[in-house]
């Protein structure tokens, strides 16, 4: 069986082909996650750490920050924060928040919607483009591939809180 990727339809070829490969890793995180109890999606393992909740709120933060931020030049509203739980949020110091008591379509409601507006901003984006930061310039083909990492880092995350969550108190050893 032949797994490929192709370019999605609409949009410049090397944008195309970057928006297909994270579209594939959010089916293979989504996919491997599942449907996990709400009492699994908001447990932490321990006290203020990570849950699988949490993180999905957070890469659509992420997303929002670099496409429709950046890209777009347009800042996230207070809105989208809240909803996001960002102020909550400290990824660089660990600090993450218990997220609502909801079923996973919430948080894949939220992720769909985010990308969706995602796809819209990037449909006709020059791939040559180049955006100043405060620490240096980044291209938009580094966006893409930044949040292609971050999707699969924090997706991979969800899974193994989920299945760390399924074996809780069980002997392993």
């Amino acid at each position: 069986m032949l797994r490929d990727v192709s370019p999605l339809p609409g949009y410049r070829e090397d944008v195309g082909l970057l928006l297909s490969i994270l579209e594939d890793s959010t089916r293979e995180w989504r996919g491997e996650l599942a449907e996990p109890s709400v009492e699994a999606i908001v447990w932490q393992p321990v006290a203020g750490s990570y849950n699988i909740g949490a993180l999905l709120l957070h890469m659509a933060f992420a997303e929002l920050i670099w496409f429709q931020g950046v890209v777009a030049d347009t800042p996230v509203s207070d809105e989208d924060r809240a909803r996001l739980l960002t102020a909550e949020t400290d990824v660089d110091a660990g600090k993450w928040p218990t997220p609502p008591s909801e079923p996973i379509s919430f948080y894949f409601d939220i992720l769909a919607e985010v990308r969706g507006r995602s796809l819209a901003i990037l449909k006709d984006a020059d791939p040559d483009a180049v955006f100043q930061r405060s620490r240096g310039s980044v291209s938009l083909r580094w966006i893409i591939g930044h949040i292609i990492q971050h999707d699969s880092y924090h997706g991979g995350q969800a899974v193994l809180l989920h299945e760390q969550w399924l074996r809780r108190g069980s002997d392993a050893s």
